[in-house]
């Protein structure tokens, strides 16, 4: 029994190590860089966000037009802990168990924690490589965890602006989680460019419940 299996609650086929659903949704989650802790969400219940969950469910029930159409969702607050990144990866592990079957090694999601992802582009010891490249700007689902957390340098700025503008103009899905929620306090930490890119392209969800870590 693979104890760690995201179908063992529902799934009535013998469990073997050789089942097929069991690794594509491995490979697809092992190669997203969803965090281990999050690679199986806990349960969220709305209080004052019910009406906004409604909505990312609806999102969620129909994640393969989301990202087919090139879509992009902005899921802000100025409140830390409620839910944001959780719902965010609850939609990238929908589409993964919607696409899983016969994928085989394509790379279809990614989960980027945007601060560690500029430490990451300033480590020029240790640069991204042609794979890592590939994968921010063509894998079809990406989730950019906290963008707007920090200001930017100028060299931040244009790598990041870079890979979100070519993924927009190429009709790539994209949600973004930020503890912004006003139009100037992203313009601040990252620019009047790059706040348009996200402010004007994404459906933009703004929770307002408590901090529940």
């Amino acid at each position: 029994m693979n104890n760690d299996c995201w179908y063992k609650d529902v799934c009535n086929q013998e469990c073997t190590p050789s089942c097929i659903r069991y690794l594509e949704m491995s490979y697809l989650i092992a190669n997203s860089d969803i965090p281990y802790v999050l690679q199986n969400p806990p349960k969220l219940e709305a209080t004052v966000d019910y009406d906004k969950y409604v909505r990312l469910q609806e999102i969620k029930d129909n994640i393969v037009e989301f990202v087919s159409s090139g879509s992009n969702l902005l899921i802000c607050s100025n409140t830390t802990g409620n839910g944001k990144t959780t719902w965010a990866i609850k939609l990238l592990l929908k589409y993964f168990n919607d696409i899983w079957a016969g994928n085989g090694f394509r790379v279809r999601g990614k989960f980027v924690h945007v601060p560690t992802l500029l430490l990451k582009l300033k480590d020029f010891n240790n640069p991204l490589t042609e794979d890592e490249k590939n994968r921010l700007l063509n894998s079809d689902l990406i989730v950019w965890d906290d963008i707007a957390s920090t200001g930017l340098s100028q060299y931040d700025y244009s790598q990041l602006l870079s890979y979100i503008d070519q993924r927009i103009l190429s009709k790539k899905a994209n949600i973004f989680t930020s503890n912004a929620v006003d139009p100037q306090d992203y313009e601040k930490a990252i620019g009047i460019k790059l706040t348009s890119r996200i402010v004007n392209t994404s459906e933009i969800i703004v929770f307002e419940g408590k901090d529940r870590r």
